[in-house]
């Protein structure tokens, strides 16, 4: 083999290569998976999720807001929703004495915040609802969440973690798109948030 043929620059250029594939390699194969926001320990999630189903099956049974004959109807439909929602929030919080790592107590108090903001936007969907006249603009009618993170809804976070923590009945109440409209406060957008 030709001795001019490794130069340096050519040894660089494939110990760079051996190291890429190795880290690649390492990622595809070993690297820890672990979502930091999974609990340490899931009792609380198991418990959570016997709390959420029923719950969110009776929310699940309530008339979409497209079928409502007039948006006061519609305001008590989801003044029951959030009823609903209200009760679910204070059964799970009656299973904090679940939560022994001081972590998870963080993670769940902060998703409790969450959920209070939530309930705090539905509480002014059902007031924006009733008190609606026959000349309200549709736009001002819709189901609005304040910004809670730069560039992006709580609700995410909510639904993240409920997800990463196999709590898929814990997530904040969906119906069809064409049901509700959700959005930043002055900005509102399209998503899959109603009852």
């Amino acid at each position: 083999m030709n001795s001019h043929y490794w130069t340096p620059g050519r040894l660089a250029l494939g110990l760079l290569v051996i190291i890429m594939v190795s880290f690649w390699g390492w990622i595809y194969l070993g690297a820890p998976r672990e979502n930091p926001d999974r609990f340490a320990d899931p009792s609380f999630a198991e418990a959570a999720e016997h709390v959420c189903t029923p719950i969110q099956a009776e929310i699940d049974q309530l008339p979409p807001g497209h079928e409502a004959e007039s948006a006061q109807s519609h305001g008590l439909v989801v003044r029951t929703g959030t009823d609903l929602t209200i009760t679910m929030v204070s059964e799970l919080r009656a299973l904090l004495p679940l939560v022994t790592d001081a972590d998870d107590l963080g993670r769940i108090n902060r998703w409790f915040e969450d959920w209070d903001a939530y309930i705090a936007d539905r509480e002014a969907h059902v007031t924006r609802l009733t008190e609606a006249t026959a000349d309200t603009p549709d736009r001002e009618l819709a189901f609005l969440v304040s910004e809670r993170v730069a560039g992006g809804f709580y609700t995410a976070r909510m639904d993240g973690l409920a997800n990463v923590n196999d709590m898929e009945s814990c997530m904040s109440p969906r119906t069809s798109s064409s049901d509700s409209q959700v959005g930043i406060l002055s900005e509102p957008e399209v998503d899959h948030r109603g009852h």
